[in-house]
């Protein structure tokens, strides 16, 4: 009799510990699962390559046209793509400098921020709308986004108007190569992003 009583015990004992052993694996929440945007790439990551590309959108209400929605769209990728020119000028300046600090005989004329702005309002011209598309946002509006790109020829010709309203013309070929490498490159540009956004 005692022996049954204390196997009933058992018994319980092992029931309550497997339940609750049960309760505490359901308690466990799972890992969250990584999202993934489900916007196009050409809104998210709008690239060209060996050219410069930006993708803007606008929101889309009710009474609103899509010549208006195209045109700030298009207005507000253009200013992003001066925004890119500059910082890329920048990167360009910075390794001007250091070329000119290590190899004697390499003049010095203006910097290519200096005269940047007119150079850029020049080629901007040349920027085209490549996509544009109503795109449906993570939070279920609807906006219109606009890609607007420099093609590698209008890049190439931007940067060769840097260099020759710069006045720094004594490039060698090796030289100008690395100085456009630099202009091209999203790493630089990202850094002194980074580094302009936290000087303000």
């Amino acid at each position: 009799m005692n022996t049954s009583s204390n196997f009933k015990k058992l018994a319980l004992i092992v029931s309550v510990s497997t339940l609750a052993a049960c309760a505490s694996q359901q308690q466990v929440p799972e890992a969250p699962v990584a999202q993934q945007s489900s916007l196009p790439d050409w809104v998210m990551m709008p690239v060209v390559e060996n050219g410069i590309a930006d993708t803007q959108c606008v929101a889309s209400k009710p009474g609103i046209g899509l010549n208006y929605l195209k045109s700030t769209a298009t207005s507000l990728a253009r200013a992003e793509l001066a925004k890119q020119i500059d910082i890329k000028v920048k990167a360009m300046d910075k390794t001007y400098q250091r070329m000119a600090d290590t190899n004697e005989g390499l003049s010095v004329g203006s910097s290519f921020e200096s005269v940047s702005k007119q150079v850029t309002e020049k080629n901007l011209a040349g920027s085209r709308a490549i996509k544009m598309d109503y795109v449906t946002m993570a939070d279920n509006t609807q906006n219109f986004c606009v890609m607007m790109a420099m093609s590698p020829e209008v890049t190439k010709a931007l940067f060769k108007d840097l260099v020759e309203a710069s006045g720094n013309q004594s490039l060698s070929p090796q030289n100008e190569a690395v100085l456009y490498e630099r202009f091209l490159a999203e790493k630089a540009a990202k850094e002194l992003d980074a580094e302009f956004e936290n000087s303000n």
